[in-house]
């Protein structure tokens, strides 16, 4: 997990080849702060840390290529 600050308060998210992958761009709601999290531009979450949002983009990376939900089985009757 690589993540590189720029402009100030981006942090772009790239892979073991260097291709950005997502995006942590920190944001200010009222006197709150916090993080919102893309995936190849996708929303992904929102968060109150950096390091839970970092984490969250890649996670969102790594589930991106496995299976996705079970479909079921085959009817093989027809």
């Amino acid at each position: 997990m690589d993540a590189v600050e720029s402009p100030p308060g981006v942090w772009t998210m790239v892979d073991s080849e260097g291709d950005a992958y997502g995006t942590v761009r920190i944001v200010r709601i009222g006197a709150e702060v916090g993080y919102v999290g893309e995936l190849r531009g996708q929303p992904v979450g929102r968060w109150r840390t950096l390091r839970a949002s970092l984490e969250g983009v890649h996670h969102a990376f790594i589930a991106s290529h496995g299976p996705r939900p079970f479909q079921g089985y085959p009817d093989f009757r027809a």
